[in-house]
């Protein structure tokens, strides 16, 4: 009991340890074992929609024009059309998606909800970003396949459908986890000025 005693007072006597100190004196990492909320899993819906939306989507449909543009230039064919159809495309692709993009974030809740409630004593940063990629990227991969098929006019191969949906389901892996991670920045910033008890957001 006494050694106990004598680590909390060196904690709280020491102005350099503030509340980081105080939470590893506790055993516990700033922004883990807190009360997950569906205010916390809608604020990390609107990271990941944030930036799938402005970031992204815009970037990964971005490349395979940039290299489609690098061979033509090597050809030597360059129009002012190619490089309008480039900026075109930069913009459609985030455009056509944010209203479906916007319905999964909605539709995704509850389960975002239970796998940020499940990995509430996870200590590892990169445990947590790895889940919540991979979550972001099956629930993307199985939205997107289930409009598809709804969309065609037949069921022949459901495969293909999945298939076509993998970059979607990459582009909303790759948003969740610079969600996932912006939070727990957000939240260790917040513990290091002193104990919250709200949302980690």
């Amino acid at each position: 009991m006494s050694g106990d005693g004598e680590q909390v007072s060196r904690t709280v006597a020491d102005p350099r340890a503030g509340a980081a100190g105080a939470a590893a004196a506790a055993g516990t990492d700033p922004g883990v074992g807190r009360t997950w909320t569906l205010e916390d899993s809608i604020a990390l819906e609107a990271r990941a929609y944030g930036w799938l939306v402005l970031a992204v989507l815009p970037v990964l449909s971005l490349l395979p024009t940039v290299v489609g543009l690098v061979g033509v230039l090597v050809g030597g064919d360059v129009t002012v059309s190619d490089a309008m159809s480039t900026v075109w495309w930069v913009v459609l692709v985030p455009l056509v998606s944010a209203i479906p993009a916007f319905v999964a974030s909605v539709l995704s809740l509850p389960v975002t909800w239970v796998v940020g409630r499940r990995l509430r004593r996870v200590r590892s940063d990169r445990a947590h970003v790895a889940w919540t990629a991979l979550t972001a990227a099956v629930l993307a991969v199985a939205s997107t396949a289930v409009v598809a098929i709804l969309l065609a006019d037949g069921y022949d191969d459901p495969l293909a459908y999945v298939g076509t949906a993998l970059p979607m389901g990459f582009a909303a892996g790759v948003a969740g986890a610079l969600a996932r991670l912006g939070q727990l920045r957000s939240a260790r910033r917040r513990d290091a000025t002193g104990p919250t008890t709200g949302p980690l957001v």
